[in-house]
Order: C-alpha cells, then structure tokens, then sequence
C-alpha cells in the first residue's frame, strides 16, 4: 500500500470520526430541543392549572365563610374578544357589606350578548373579612371555570409529555412543519 493510499485512509478515518461527532451533538442538541420542550409545556400547563385551583379556593373560602346579599350590575365591561376580535361583555356588581360600605366587582366570566343587563339585581357572596373578594352567586359562575380547566390540562398535559417523552427516548427531534 502507498503512502498516499494510508494517507487517503486517515483522511475518511478522520472525516468519518467528525461525521460520528456532528451526528453525536445533533442528537444531543435534539434531544436539549425536546426536553426544553417537556419543560415549557409542563410549566404552560401547571399554571393554568393553578389557576384553575386558585379560582376553586376563592369559591371554596365563599362558599364556607362567605355572605350572601344582592348586588347590582352597574356596567358592562366591554372586553376584545380571541375569536371574533371586538367584544365581550362583563357585569360590574356593586352591593353593600355589612359594613355598610359599598364594594364593586367585574364578575369573572364575558360573554356576547351579555349574560346581565344593567340595572339587575343578582344575588352574590363575598367574604366578610376583605369584601373586595366576590363572585356572582352561581354555580356556573363560580365553580365552571375550576371544573373545566384542571381536569382538561392535566389530561392534554399527559398526552403531549406521552408524546414528548417518546420523541425523546427515540431521539426524535420535533418537527416544525
């Protein structure tokens, strides 16, 4: 064998070993790429879900500590909406606490139409240690939010870490198209 024939054969050795390197960090880097991702989704997920839970402790304070009493919608507040763009609506109630002081809140849930009209009376709960904390007294409106959003993201959240976790066990990078 020649000198320039070994030559040759270090030099595919070489390049074969830098092809191994490259194909070695583009696998790491995939895999940073999908575990950044399982990261950011559970993050996404765990706070909606606190929210969910947030909301579900302020209805369960009211609900054991709370009194009720009327209010009245003052205004509606008008808010964009995601799909459409322009709007919808929120009561603002105004009621009266056993302080004799008067507290006003947006309610937490908008709608198109509006699900009140000015000027009508609701019934509501509020927490007679910080008035400030009320709800419109209905199921609906105080329980649905909570009852809706941690079960769905803790299920969505499951699927996409199945997926996830499964793109990184194969060393699949995820595709962007």
């Amino acid at each position: 064998m020649s000198n320039f024939d070994k030559n040759v054969e270090k030099y595919e050795r070489a390049v074969d070993k830098v092809a191994g390197t490259a194909q070695k960090a583009a696998g790491v880097a995939s895999r940073l790429q999908v575990g950044c991702w399982i990261i950011f989704a559970n993050l996404f997920f765990a706070g909606f879900c606190l929210w969910g839970v947030y909301a579900a402790s302020i209805s369960w304070k009211l609900e054991n500590e709370g009194v009720t009493t009327t209010g009245t919608v003052v205004r509606l507040e008008e808010s964009d909406s995601a799909e459409s763009g322009c709007c919808v609506y929120s009561p603002v109630i105004e009621f009266t606490a056993s302080d004799d002081r008067k507290y006003t809140f947006e309610g937490d849930n908008a709608s198109d139409p509006p699900a009140y009209d000015v000027g009508e009376t609701v019934n509501i709960i509020y927490d007679p240690k910080d008035p400030d904390t009320a709800q419109i007294n209905k199921w609906t409106e105080r329980w649905l939010f909570p009852i809706l959003i941690i079960p769905d993201m803790t299920i969505t959240a499951l699927i996409v870490n199945f997926v996830l976790i499964r793109q990184l066990w194969r060393g699949e990078p995820i595709d962007e198209g």
